[in-house]
């Protein structure tokens, strides 16, 4: 297993927002799966992950979480779906990539507070130090839906995104 310092896909990443909101008004969800806008904010600038600071800008959003709860009404699972085309800009020379990461991918929520992930198609994944364009199948673990999780297991083609915009 590859320990990974700070692992989260900017959607999922986003998403974990969003579920806490949704488990805060359980009864509203107790009917059924529900399907959920993923928000994203339109703009918006990495820091930290590459040498330079990289600038996203959403092009098509169309993304959406299903989400399945308990008969108590928490959130126990939730599939992303849609459309999600962003274009990444290093801000210090202008080098650009517009790429389709709309995934899908998955989210359970594990009875012990853990959560798993797992990320297929097209996706952008954080890790302490790079951003990483992943075309394939990738699972995550994570202790909670903000702390670092551990890769447990990859398939298909990871690149850095750094490297692509450098």
């Amino acid at each position: 297993m590859i320990q990974m310092p700070f692992v989260k896909r900017l959607l999922l990443g986003l998403f974990a927002v969003l579920v806490l909101e949704v488990m805060a008004a359980p009864s509203a969800l107790a009917g059924g799966p529900q399907r959920v806008p993923l928000l994203i904010p339109p703009t918006g600038t990495f820091g930290g992950l590459c040498a330079f600071d990289v600038d996203y800008a959403i092009v098509v959003n169309t993304e959406y979480n299903i989400l399945f709860m308990d008969s108590a009404g928490t959130v126990v699972k939730a599939i992303t779906e849609g459309h999600l085309v962003v274009t990444f800009t290093n801000a210090s020379n202008g080098n650009h990539l517009t790429l389709n990461i709309s995934g899908p991918g998955t989210a359970t929520f594990n009875a012990d507070g853990s959560q798993t992930l797992v990320f297929l198609g097209n996706g952008v994944l954080f890790s302490g130090n790079d951003i990483i364009y992943s075309k394939g199948r990738v699972v995550i673990v994570a202790p909670d839906p903000l702390s670092p999780g551990v890769i447990v297991s990859v398939s298909g083609n990871q690149r850095s995104l750094c490297a692509m915009l450098a």
